[in-house]
């Protein structure tokens, strides 16, 4: 398989530039001995003197609400958990509501949404894809057929209760004050938000592919947990409703990485959420079959070569580590190595 270094190289610069700029923050504080300055010469900015105090003063302009007092930060947070479950918990009489403690109806909330994402994306995708393109963006005998559906709903809605037990854990740790999570993007500010961003997701992207990978690779935990998934391995077998059909600690382990990162990766947490329950939208997407041909997305043609070769294209939202772990096979090039074997 073809590896595109130059894209890797730039790849880990930016990873490094992105380090650099959320590490300035954290030096400034230390009061560490590092100068920086830019001089402006003739209109152009020059590099002097490294100061990270200048970086760290306009950052710190961004961060109206730095000052927020951490108990003030976990009651935010606790607030507009309670908040979220409010969009739930108000379908069942007040004295149910009363009798759940707070776990409870947060566990309860994060099963009824992942059901409400799992069918209506699902029910969405299939209607389109299959009843009104399908005769367009599939080959006869392509698209699924209905047992192969049903059974995927059924190996999905034995796992959703367990899957969220994961959003539910996350929640209490940030309410705990165990985690790095803070409640306003002002408690740091928008150009620290975006660094931050980036970094969780570098750090989601790595967890969720050593994590694929890992379940691949040592056999125990594949035979045991993995294969439930592989099972639909042709892609006529292959739907949107596959997305989540996982054996539960399966999809638990390929979801931890979004909740382990907040231990060490400063996030905003409705932030973290909506990319934690978005995976249920994008699992959707990579089964239907579809090349949509968008780089450096890992998108479903790339899964569904995965499904067939069990041994490339681990990556979660993008191609980049399987890129720099020498695991990755395009479109284009499985379908050379498929048209040369037919020769």
């Amino acid at each position: 398989m073809r590896q595109p270094t130059t894209r890797v190289a730039i790849l880990w610069a930016a990873f490094a530039v992105l380090a650099f700029a959320g590490c300035a923050h954290v030096m400034t504080e230390s009061k560490g001995n590092l100068e920086v300055g830019l001089a402006r010469t003739s209109g152009l900015v020059a590099l002097n003197t490294f100061q990270p105090r200048a970086i760290y003063d306009w950052l710190a302009s961004w961060a109206t609400l730095s000052g927020m007092p951490k108990e003030e930060r976990l009651a935010l947070i606790l607030e507009e958990n309670e908040w979220k479950n409010s969009l739930v918990m108000w379908m069942f009489p007040q004295s149910v509501q009363d009798a759940l403690p707070h776990w409870t109806q947060t566990w309860l909330r994060c099963w009824i949404l992942c059901c409400a994402v799992y069918f209506g994306v699902g029910a969405v995708w299939a209607y389109y894809t299959y009843y009104c393109f399908g005769d367009v963006l599939f080959k006869p005998g392509c698209i699924p057929a209905f047992k192969d559906v049903w059974e995927q709903i059924k190996v999905s809605n034995k796992a959703i209760p367990l899957y969220s037990l994961l959003p539910m854990a996350a929640e209490l740790a940030a309410e705990k004050g165990w985690t790095m999570a803070y409640p306003r993007i002002d408690n740091v500010g928008l150009p620290m938000y975006i660094i931050y961003f980036f970094l969780y997701m570098a750090s989601v992207e790595f967890g969720v592919y050593w994590m694929h990978r890992g379940l691949h690779e040592i056999k125990w935990a594949y035979k045991h947990l993995h294969y439930d998934h592989h099972k639909y391995n042709k892609e006529h077998t292959l739907s949107p409703f596959a997305g989540l059909a996982f054996h539960p600690i399966d999809g638990i382990l390929q979801a931890v990485p979004y909740v382990w990162t907040l231990f060490y990766c400063p996030m905003h947490f409705l932030t973290h959420e909506i990319l934690l329950f978005a995976t249920g939208v994008w699992t959707a997407n990579i089964h239907d079959n579809i090349h949509g041909k968008v780089w450096p997305v890992m998108g479903a043609k790339y899964h569904t070569i995965h499904h067939t070769n069990y041994k490339t294209n681990y990556g979660h939202y993008f191609i980049f580590m399987d890129q720099l772990f020498g695991t990755l096979e395009t479109p284009e090039e499985h379908d050379e190595a498929l048209l040369a074997k037919a020769h």
